[in-house]
């Protein structure tokens, strides 16, 4: 089997082999779809939300802090 041909294995299937190797093996060999598709895409809408809003929080703390040094330089110019 040349390189080319070995199937990829991504990071995510390592978390669900681990949860459930059956579940995986079926997915993976067969084909076998969730038969909770909506759960499944309303996860991912959430966590993709979630992701945004911890970005968010992240820029925010940022700006905050320069208002903090900023606050800081004027006091002592004052």
């Amino acid at each position: 089997m040349g390189r080319e041909e070995l199937p990829i294995i991504r990071a995510s299937e390592l978390g669900d082999y681990e949860f459930c190797a059956r579940a995986w093996w079926l997915r993976r060999a067969l084909g076998w779809r969730s038969r909770y598709q909506e759960r499944l895409v309303r996860g991912e809408q959430a966590h993709a939300a979630h992701g945004r809003a911890v970005a968010s929080s992240s820029r925010l703390v940022l700006v905050g802090v320069a208002l903090i040094v900023l606050a800081a330089v004027l006091l002592v110019l004052a």
